[in-house]
């Protein structure tokens, strides 16, 4: 029930961070909603930090980097990095795709 609890915690934390990055970066035309990606996908990326248990990644780095010695937070650094590429990558790409159909439809003259 433990687990249930702090992972539902980390969506909602995530998702209230994400809408506020969205408010702060208006001005950013497509590109306001990839920081809220980043947060979303940091947040919710999972990593089993004993046998048996897992959190948060950004918080077993936080934890492992800063909290306690002797501990590596390059695993989840890792894991982190991988997932961050995974989400610009397709953040690229619906970008791209969402551009060149805006420009299919201006250059047909549609609204």
């Amino acid at each position: 029930m433990g687990e249930l609890v702090a992972w539902t915690t980390a969506l909602v934390a995530g998702l209230g961070l994400a809408w506020l990055l969205c408010l702060v970066t208006r001005g950013w035309g497509r590109w306001r909603f990839l920081p809220g990606c980043l947060v979303l996908a940091w947040s919710l990326t999972p990593f089993r930090f004993d046998g048996e248990h897992e959190a948060p990644a950004f918080a077993v780095v936080i934890f492992r980097g800063f909290l306690e010695e002797g501990l590596d937070p390059g695993p989840p650094l890792i894991a982190l990095g991988a997932v961050s590429l995974g989400v610009v990558v397709v953040y690229l790409a619906v970008v791209g795709v969402l551009g060149l159909l805006s420009s299919r439809r201006r250059s047909r003259g549609r609204p």
